[in-house]
């Protein structure tokens, strides 16, 4: 990587972090709040703040697309296609009578698409911040058990949330490893080795 494409990543990462870190807030305090009986009016105020950082987010996340090998298109392509469901996800869980089911399902599909998109920048030789996607890669598997869970009525709304309020962190975690700024000599060694 050119030393100013190195510059672009690390805005880029830390960019992304920050988003990251508005939705991981904003989904905790959500999933708490949605177990919380009459409370959910402050659940529904969080996830307009979770749909913000997740429209940043996309926003950061083609930018880094445009930075990354050729080998790594593909999978932030999936990444770029599950924040899209992701956001369509909670669009859906606002539908009167099936929206109980058609959220978490969107949840799940939303995941799957990280889940494969985190799987193959993990296993990238190219990518300079495949160790975070290792974090991502679980909490995505964390989300799709959540996403099961919520379908289960009473129940899965404690258990769902538990879930997502585990997967929010990793989720932050896995994101502040991406963000560590790439140096020259370490993106050198890549190379070399």
């Amino acid at each position: 990587m050119e030393t100013n494409k190195i510059q672009n990543w690390n805005r880029t990462t830390e960019a992304i972090y920050k988003n990251v870190l508005l939705y991981s807030i904003a989904g905790m305090a959500a999933s708490l709040f949605g177990m919380i009986p009459l409370m959910g009016w402050l659940a529904d105020i969080c996830n307009i703040l979770v749909v913000a950082g997740f429209i940043a987010f996309f926003i950061r996340i083609k930018d880094l697309t445009a930075l990354v090998g050729e080998n790594d298109i593909d999978g932030m392509n999936k990444v770029k296609n599950g924040i899209l469901i992701y956001i369509l996800a909670l669009m859906l869980k606002k539908i009167t009578m099936i929206g109980w089911v058609l959220g978490p399902i969107g949840f799940i599909v939303s995941c799957v698409f990280l889940l494969l998109g985190y799987n193959a920048l993990k296993k990238s030789e190219t990518f300079p911040g495949k160790d975070g996607m290792k974090l991502l890669f679980i909490a995505m598997i964390i989300g799709i058990v959540g996403g099961v869970l919520a379908i289960i009525p009473a129940l899965g709304t404690i258990l769902g949330g538990i879930c997502f309020i585990v997967e929010f962190v990793l989720v932050l975690l896995g994101w502040k490893k991406v963000a560590i700024p790439v140096e020259e000599a370490r993106v050198e060694e890549a190379k070399a080795e």
